[in-house]
């Protein structure tokens, strides 16, 4: 079962909430780095590599999920992939090149040779309009670094891996599931998606029949073993995540690719490189944690009702296309990975206690950045401490890190001193704020009120587009909107006239004051609450006057829950103690904004101050905020 619908978990379905492997990987090479990458969003400078693998894999996905004329006609040299991504940008179809009958091995071999230049070609322009589209960009790279060589290699190393499996299924004669697939199509509670089958939403069962191309009996051949072998991947059709859930909401991951052929599970990750650098470290922890997804959703009840099981799990394998290389990744047995779950829920709750308050912050503890040879196996390491302060040099936030080591902490601050400043020094000094900005450790973080709550407690959409529940509390002729900080992220409200409420973080949207409720935050009767300092209702802080030096870019878009579209971009500001991160939605997103480039100096004057994820976040108002960018 490779994907499932989400539990009503609300707030732990977002990523900066909810345990992710990816997640937990930033974790295990540093805390604090997760802290500074996923807590607060701060971003890297964007180089090549880090947009290939999303696009090679999507490549071969798109592949994967091709099915070949069933009646023994000719094969045209496309995949369909290609005209799908096409259309997906407004783009028309091209041609196929030359053709093909299906009808061994080899013949498959063929196809794929008259496919692999369309391909690249397409993922040559993906790569290019992604690229484009990046607002932060590393200095001295570029996209076309990345000749056609280097993506024919790893496509071919995927497509490698991938008939190894066909021909592993054709001489295991199908596998126990081939007379499933004869008598109904692809057997399973959540199929194998195919450009020629309706695709299947998360939870939906599939409904599929039988397919016309499988035998009644006799020997499988390659079109049913090609059909039989083709794994499930992402369905780049379904716009919805497609992905396991924790039946909590507390963690969830994403996979690559799940074979099923030969009566058991193996789940495969795709890496766009030969698993020689340090961050091959984590695919035995991002897979193992796959493992333990996998066994806890098998009674998780999204799941489709109809299809058979893909049996246990056997297997767990990195697929490096850059050889190919097929790693082997051990098994947990159910003793350790008892252990371990247990040991990533610790981890869980200490991410989401970072950041909360100024005192809490994830620890800085690097793991050892390991070298390995192709096919991601490590090296030994020599000197520990020297490879520790590896990590800290590939970390986003060496300059601001309290623990880095002082050299690289250094040389992460001159990359980011002006030359007309000279040294690191002067810039800390002038980035001290003058009058009226303050620094960013000074923005209000959480507070306590109390008055009676009145209305419905309810729901409402914020500014993500979320269903959360709110309602108002009131003192006199003052009322402020209280509401979830995250869908479903608080609970219900308890009953009484007069309630405290503690631990909230103030904010405005739409220039309305707004008292944010999440997990960390509680709801009393008053007359049960001592030795609290309450804030009154119409001096809650709102807005934020900040300056400091811009140290990442970012921006994001897509389509909320009632399928409108929604646009934002970011920014991290830093004044040279603290960084915090600033964004503008929708029309707030002004050309100033668009504009602004790492290492400006700037002043933002009357931000809104907002909360995502339980962190501050500075929020641009198109109408009142002041942006200035030091020439």
């Amino acid at each position: 079962m490779p994907v499932v619908l989400p539990p009503s978990a609300g707030y732990l379905g977002k990523s900066r909430r909810r345990i992710s492997a990816s997640g937990l990987v930033t974790w295990e090479r540093c805390p604090r780095q997760w802290h500074y990458r996923r807590r607060i969003g701060l971003n890297d400078a964007t180089n090549p590599e880090m947009i290939i693998g999303l696009v090679v894999e999507d490549a071969l996905c798109g592949l994967f999920i091709q099915r070949f004329p069933e009646d023994g006609t000719v094969m045209p040299g496309l995949a369909e992939w290609v005209n799908f991504s096409r259309q997906e940008n407004g783009l028309g179809k091209i041609s196929p090149n030359g053709e093909v009958i299906i009808s061994d091995l080899e013949s498959i071999s063929q196809w794929m040779e008259l496919v692999i230049p369309s391909l690249v070609g397409e993922v040559q322009r993906l790569l290019q309009a992604r690229w484009d589209a990046t607002q932060w960009k590393a200095a001295g790279r570029d996209i076309k670094e990345v000749k056609d060589e280097r993506i024919e290699n790893l496509l071919r190393g995927g497509i490698k891996l991938q008939l190894e499996e066909v021909e592993n299924c054709f001489n295991a004669g199908g596998g126990p599931h081939l007379k499933s697939y004869r008598n109904a199509g692809d057997p399973f509670t959540v199929p194998a998606p195919c450009w020629d089958e309706a695709p299947v939403n998360p939870g939906e069962d599939s409904n599929r029949t039988a397919v016309a191309g499988f035998e009644k009996s006799g020997d499988v051949t390659i079109w049913e073993a090609w059909e039989i072998a083709r794994p499930w991947v992402k369905d780049p059709r379904i716009a919805a995540p497609q992905r396991l859930f924790h039946p909590d909401g507390w963690a969830a991951g994403e996979m690559d690719l799940v074979h099923r052929w030969d009566g058991t599970v193996r789940i495969c990750d795709i890496k766009a490189s030969a698993g020689t650098s340090g961050y091959s470290a984590g695919l035995a922890n991002q897979l193992r944690f796959y493992q333990w997804l996998w066994g806890i959703t098998r009674t998780h009840s999204g799941r489709p009702s109809k299809g058979e099981s893909g049996g246990e799990l056997s297997g767990l394998e990195g697929w490096y296309l850059n050889g190919p290389h097929r790693k082997i990744i051990d098994l947990l047995d159910d003793k350790t990975l008892k252990s371990e779950s247990a040991r990533w829920k610790n981890i869980h709750e200490q991410m989401t206690l970072s950041g909360l308050h100024p005192t809490h912050l994830a620890p800085a503890d690097p793991a050892p950045w390991l070298t390995h040879s192709p096919g991601g196996k490590a090296l030994p390491v020599e000197d520990e401490q020297e490879a520790k302060s590896l990590t800290c040099k590939r970390c986003t936030a060496a300059a601001f890190c309290d623990a880095a080591p002082e050299k690289i902490q250094a040389k992460a601050l001159a990359s980011l001193t002006p030359p007309e400043l000279g040294n690191p020094e002067n810039l800390v000094a002038s980035l001290v704020p003058k009058a009226p900005c303050t620094m960013i450790s000074e923005i209000p973080q959480r507070l306590n009120v109390k008055g009676e709550v009145k209305g419905q407690w309810g729901p409402l959409s914020n500014h993500y587009g979320e269903e959360v529940r709110g309602a108002t509390i009131v003192v006199g002729s003052t009322n402020v909107t209280i509401e979830e900080m995250g869908a479903e992220s608080f609970g219900e409200i308890p009953s009484g006239t007069e309630l405290a409420l503690l631990d909230v973080a103030p904010g405005v949207w739409r220039r309305m004051t707004r008292l944010y409720l999440d997990e960390h935050s509680s709801i009393k009767p008053a007359n049960d609450v001592e030795d609290v300092e309450f804030t009154r209702l119409g001096l809650i802080p709102t807005k934020a006057n900040l300056s400091g030096q811009v140290v990442s870019r970012g921006g994001h878009s897509g389509v909320n829950a009632r399928g409108k579209p929604w646009s934002m971009s970011t920014c991290h500001i830093w004044d040279g103690e603290s960084v915090v991160e600033v964004v503008a939605f929708g029309s707030a997103i002004t050309r100033t904004f668009q504009k602004l480039q790492v290492g400006d100096i700037v002043r933002i004057l009357a931000a809104e101050l907002g909360w995502r994820d339980g962190v501050p976040q500075i929020r641009i108002d198109q109408r009142n905020t002041r942006l200035e960018v030091k020439e």
